[in-house]
């Protein structure tokens, strides 16, 4: 995650701004990791996240420090991942209704401990197939066999696919949180 850049004027800071870039700061990983489960490519992530705080640093004036900042910040980057989507159809594959349904599922937990945005960023890496397969898988509304069945593969083959699939997302996951630990 590139750090937080802000544009630099020629008067000095005033204490709101300063107020707001603490806010700001002190949300970075969770609005990163937000993006993360709307986008699947990290340069996609990353220039979001970049146009994000850009927006959100145009309109500080329009936050108001008594509600939570959180989801106010994932209204701009939820629009931003729109305007991106749809300049960049062709490399992000996702519809305007999935990622509202993403981004609403993504908002119902407004303060995820670390290792859930860990997750949530390294499901977001997953290719697209990888992520859909987990989700057939977990929802519960169908069994394994069908899935299986469904594939042309048997239900011993998609174990073992999904047990792959979930040792990456553990590596990930650590490898994400011991580089958090390191910044």
């Amino acid at each position: 995650m590139a750090g937080l850049l802000m544009p630099s004027g020629d008067d000095a800071p005033d204490e709101p701004a300063e107020d707001f870039v603490a806010t700001l700061v002190g949300h970075q990983r969770q609005v990163y990791a937000f993006i993360a489960t709307l986008l699947p490519h990290a340069a996609d992530i990353e220039d979001v996240y970049q146009q994000t705080c850009l927006a959100l640093w145009k309109k500080r004036d329009l936050y108001d420090p008594t509600r939570d900042f959180f989801p106010w910040a994932c209204g701009f980057a939820k629009h931003e991942a729109y305007k991106h989507i749809r300049r960049d159809s062709r490399r992000v594959h996702l519809s305007a209704e999935m990622l509202a349904l993403v981004a609403d599922t993504a908002l119902a937990d407004p303060r995820p401990d670390d290792r859930s945005l860990a997750l949530d960023m390294c499901l977001g890496k997953l290719q697209a197939d990888h992520r859909d397969l987990l989700r057939r898988c977990y929802e519960g509304t169908e069994p394994i066999k069908q899935i299986a069945a469904a594939m042309a593969i048997s239900a011993a083959a998609l174990t073992m696919r999904l047990q792959r699939i979930r040792t990456a997302l553990v590596r990930c996951v650590e490898k994400t949180l011991a580089a958090w630990e390191g910044s």
